[in-house]
């Protein structure tokens, strides 16, 4: 069988390490994000015999260890509507998804010391969708894209220009040997570039160094 979440999904992303740790997160009109951990690893089905087409999705999903019954759930946020997109930084250690109120950035639970443990799915940032016309009702409709890439895939800075002064954001000027991911969302009619620096502390993690995010341009 395939696994049965239970409820509309909308996105899943599995972790990058997910050979290892078996882990993905899903979210959709339910408005849970959700943690599965611990998913076992399926057996092939032969998609000629009867029932084919169930037979050949069963084995697609239980090879990634998404079969029924498999592994266990915890919500890690809810009650803020549908979530339109989830997926993890390309170093793993950040999870980013948009639900109706606006965009969130969590720490993961991957490449962390020993001594950071409690810091494993501790959410370091909440940037508030626009307060513009249209988006109170259109929030839930119009489908965020997220996409983390690599800093020196992007141009320079200077070729952003926000086109809404008042939407800019003071922001702490980056050193050239600070590390940082980058994040850009498109949703609606606005796109931003966000900087994660994973040796900063955020403004609600009381001086804890687990990373900081800060919006670079909009």
């Amino acid at each position: 069988m395939k696994r049965n979440f239970g409820r509309p999904v909308q996105a899943v992303a599995l972790s990058p390490d997910y050979k290892n740790d078996r882990t993905f997160i899903s979210g959709g009109r339910a408005g849970e994000v959700v943690l599965t951990t611990g998913g076992r690893i399926g057996v092939s089905s032969n998609a000629t015999t009867m029932g084919g087409a169930t037979a050949a999705a069963s084995s697609w999903l239980g090879s990634m260890g998404l079969g029924a019954n498999t592994g266990k759930d915890v919500v890690l946020h809810s009650g803020e509507g549908t979530i339109s997109t989830v997926r993890w930084s390309l170093s793993g250690k950040y999870v980013t998804w948009v639900n109706e109120e606006g965009i969130k950035i969590m720490r993961s639970n991957l490449h962390l010391d020993s001594s950071q443990t409690e810091f494993a799915w501790r959410r370091i940032s909440h940037i508030d969708r626009p307060n513009r016309p249209g988006w109170e009702e259109m929030a839930s409709v119009w489908k965020a894209r997220a996409e983390w890439i690599d800093q020196s895939a992007l141009d320079n800075d200077e070729n952003f220009k926000p086109e809404d002064t008042t939407q800019q954001r003071d922001h702490t000027v980056t050193s050239p040997a600070e590390s940082c991911e980058k994040l850009v969302v498109g949703w609606g009619g606005s796109v931003w570039v966000i900087d994660v620096f994973p040796d900063r502390a955020s403004k609600s993690s009381k001086g804890e160094r687990f990373g900081s995010a800060e919006v670079s341009t909009m």
